[in-house]
């Protein structure tokens, strides 16, 4: 259920920066906002029961007036923190930002090797993953994870690409282990 609140947030949100011309700059802000909302520090005075509700709500005025965020940004955490939801923040800002993608035709792809790719291969597979998605633009980070031994995953906005000698090696097993049967 709270994705989904989460989801119904972020949407109203972006319908209103697209009225505003602003679904980037918003964007930014509300992920600045998450971050700082998300502070250790802060938790356990926004998040706990045992804490009065109206400490709760002052305390996330506070950190919104310190923020210096726009003035529907800011709202919409106020309305978060009267209503006790101050957890669903985070969520709300990763919705925002795929459906921010999606608005803008932009796909976030994650580039997995088993060592750390040159800037023409990583270009490449960046290239690899605009086409297969149909973006026009693609917003590539890569990680390095050594278990693959070799080969590329690429994850394009959930949907698993899997060219690892790992997984390559794990097929072949399958199958000798099915032949041999």
């Amino acid at each position: 259920m709270s994705g989904r609140l989460a989801k119904r947030y972020a949407r109203a949100l972006v319908d209103l920066a697209r009225e505003a011309d602003a679904l980037e700059p918003w964007g930014g802000e509300l992920g600045r906002a998450a971050a700082a909302f998300s502070e250790p520090r802060l938790q356990p005075i926004l998040l706990s029961p045992a804490i009065d509700g109206a400490a709760r709500r002052r305390t996330a005025r506070a950190v919104v007036e310190v923020l210096g965020l726009p003035l529907t940004v800011r709202n919409l955490i106020l309305v978060l923190a009267e209503r006790d939801r101050l957890g669903l923040l985070p969520d709300v800002a990763r919705w925002y930002d795929q459906l921010l993608d999606d608005a803008v035709g932009r796909a976030r792809v994650v580039i997995r090797s088993a060592v750390a790719l040159a800037a023409p291969e990583k270009a490449a597979l960046a290239e690899l993953a605009r086409r297969l998605t149909g973006s026009r633009e693609v917003l590539a980070t890569s990680e390095v994870d050594p278990e693959l031994l070799g080969g590329v995953v690429l994850d394009v906005g959930g949907k698993v690409y899997d060219g690892s000698v790992r997984s390559q090696l794990a097929r072949l097993g399958k199958e000798m282990a099915e032949d041999g049967a």
